[in-house]
């Protein structure tokens, strides 16, 4: 179909369509998309079809009319699209299963990757290859955009998630459980869910240690799930203040908004604090799979550490732990800290 029939789809559509199902990370990456989006339609309905575990990220968000959560498969997909009937619907992240549920829905501009088997249920076809990782994903995604609209560029801006009361209000009741201050502490993130190298709990559980003998003090997050990870930590360094499996998704959101600095793997968690506006330190593979020029956390608050020279590209164990307690230190007293 011919780009200038979507572009005035574009310009006149009631309704506009976002879909991404799949995870934290991804979804904070995707949501430049709408304020792409809105720069240059403010009045249109836009909708968000998004995982439920995304719904602290899309809730209560200004620029979004509606979103629809799906937990997966075609036939869910297939009835919230049947309902919303978005005119135009972007696949940042092409699925085999959404595509064909938009096709049988009958949406009519379907805008998503050329690569793929299943291309041909896309209306429009974009054709960059985000393997190679020359671009950063959130730049991808706004591209489309861009492309959709017949505009040469749009600005990409990460959206903070909204906090709400009661989030902050129980995170402040932990924080004075553990003795923590507002923008007087290190958040410190191990897990993740394994799709990228990860540096070793032992040696968050050693940067914590050195931290805290520094006056920078730490708390160690994770999920119920990872509490082999916690074993470990505390393995290694009993002291460890730990907070595995106690806070709700929108609280743990919560609590890396009073962080005064962040470090993680390539997760969810650094690019929601890079959405919040704290300074993060991100530990990354060179793979192009996981690449940081891709998958980095975008913004200019951000420390990005890889495998030292000489090591394998995948070797993020191999960071040195006194290269990350430089980067915390440094972002602990740039003046930096904080929202």
């Amino acid at each position: 179909m011919h780009w200038a029939r979507l572009r005035e789809a574009f310009r006149s559509a009631r309704r506009i369509g976002i879909l991404r199902t799949d995870h934290l990370g991804d979804m904070v990456l995707t949501l430049p998309m709408v304020a792409a989006v809105r720069q240059l339609r403010p009045e249109v309905e836009l909708l968000v079809f998004a995982h439920p575990r995304t719904k602290p990220l899309v809730e209560e968000q200004p620029g979004i009319t509606a979103f629809v959560l799906i937990s997966g498969g075609m036939r869910e997909v297939w009835r919230a699209l049947q309902e919303w009937q978005p005119e135009i619907l972007f696949f940042p992240r092409p699925l085999f299963e959404e595509a064909w549920a938009a096709y049988r829905a009958g949406i009519c501009y379907r805008v998503g990757s050329g690569y793929r088997w299943y291309s041909l249920l896309f209306t429009h076809r974009i054709y960059e290859h985000r393997r190679t990782a020359q671009r950063h994903e959130a730049e991808y995604n706004v591209r489309m955009v861009a492309q959709a609209a017949g505009v040469a560029e749009l600005p990409v801006r990460l959206l903070p998630p909204r906090i709400s009361a009661q989030a902050h209000r129980r995170v402040q009741e932990v924080m004075s459980r553990l003795g923590l201050s507002p923008a007087a502490f290190v958040v410190l993130h191990p897990g993740g869910r394994g799709s990228a190298p990860r540096w070793e709990p032992e040696s968050f559980a050693l940067l914590a240690q050195r931290l805290e003998g520094e006056g920078m003090p730490c708390v160690i997050t994770g999920t119920a799930a990872e509490r082999e990870l916690a074993e470990r930590i505390r393995h290694r360094y009993p002291a460890a203040c730990l907070l595995f499996g106690e806070l709700s998704m929108a609280e743990f959101i919560a609590l890396l908004a009073q962080a005064r600095v962040v470090v993680a793997n390539s997760t969810g968690a650094l690019h929601i604090a890079a959405a919040l506006g704290v300074p993060v330190v991100g530990l990354y593979s060179l793979l192009p799979s996981h690449h940081p020029r891709r998958w980095g956390p975008y913004t200019e608050r951000a420390t990005v550490l890889t495998p030292p020279q000489g090591a394998p590209p995948d070797a993020v164990a191999a960071i040195p732990v006194e290269l990350v307690e430089q980067a915390v230190r440094s972002w602990w007293d740039s003046g930096e800290a904080g929202r």
